[in-house]
């Protein structure tokens, strides 16, 4: 019984510390590799372990057991969360569609991080969903598409700052940065790409979160992504209201080594400055950038994306 205990003091502080960070380590790194763990094994001698209450009417809030041993991360398709054993075993979260849903807890076991998958099913839509994640999708199945927020005088949208994608300094607040951006028609030095009006992002809730990326090329891509509502007091207190994670990459985000002046690093994770029905404003810390840094307050550089609702 010790060493199982030990063990989820380990999972609390590797996957805890993961989500505080933001680390991008995948479930099969070398470092949690489990000699000789068959995960898809475990995975079924603990699915027993892991049960759900939405009551009778399959409601859309959902009480989340664990009777494994272990403490655990879940991920409930909207978000993630740590999910203790014991007597602190249940968890309750509100997901935004309905359907035959998967929500996933990911254990640290004898080495190996192990994903155990939890069937669910939603019927009945009866309690609100995060207002953040009303904003972003429209609360419905079909959701909202995201094109570039361009308007207003000089193509401005706020005070010090012009056009659709950039960079600049990552302390200003939502309200008021000194953003370096390119406009509608001017090409992107950063990805070689033309920035146009037919790139756009939609977010919906048809089964599951989803986001379809259109790029000025006319392909697209499509994936999954996550909302939270938490953030640092540091950036609350600037006025950003969230996290969003992406699996596919936004239109003009640095993807496969390419280089940048400001961001130099690929990224999943985005602060979010600003969500409303209306306006969708996405920040990404770089790598710390090639460029010379004479004021302190570009001191931490980044890249944003400006968006506004077309629907």
């Amino acid at each position: 019984m010790k060493t199982r205990y030990i063990l989820s003091l380990g999972v609390a502080a590797a996957l805890g510390l993961s989500s505080c960070i933001h680390t991008q380590v995948g479930d099969d790194h070398d470092a949690f590799s489990g000699i000789g763990v068959d995960k898809e094994q475990v995975a079924q001698k603990f699915a027993a372990a892991f049960s759900y209450d939405n009551g009778s009417n399959h409601s859309n809030k959902i009480k989340v057991y664990n009777n494994s041993g272990y403490a655990c991360r879940l991920d409930y398709m909207v978000g993630t969360l740590m999910l203790n054993c014991g007597e602190d075993n249940c968890a309750e979260v509100v997901v935004p569609f309905a359907g035959d849903l998967t929500f996933t807890a990911t254990m640290l076991y004898d080495g190996a991080f192990v994903p155990v998958e939890i069937p669910v099913r939603v019927d009945d839509i009866d309690t609100p969903i995060d207002p953040l994640m009303e904003a972003l999708t429209a609360g419905t199945a079909e959701g909202r598409t995201w094109g570039w927020w361009a308007d207003g005088e000089g193509g401005g949208y706020i005070d010090g700052s012009w056009g659709c994608v950039g960079g600049g300094g990552y302390g200003w607040s939502a309200t008021g940065p000194n953003w370096v951006c390119y406009g509608i028609g001017q090409e992107d030095e950063w990805t070689g790409q033309l920035v146009t009006m037919d790139e756009f992002v939609k977010f919906d809730l048809d089964g599951g979160p989803n986001v379809t990326v259109h790029y000025s090329d006319g392909t697209e891509k499509t994936g999954t992504f996550s909302l939270q509502s938490y953030t640092t007091p540091e950036k609350a207190a600037l006025g950003w209201v969230g996290q969003l994670k992406l699996d596919v990459p936004l239109p003009h985000q640095i993807t496969d080594g390419m280089y940048s002046w400001y961001l130099d690093i690929p990224v999943a994770y985005f602060d979010v400055a600003m969500l409303d029905s209306e306006h969708l404003i996405l920040i990404a810390p770089g790598g710390g950038g090639a460029h010379i840094i004479c004021d302190d307050s570009w001191g931490i550089s980044s890249t944003h994306w400006t968006f506004t609702a077309k629907n």
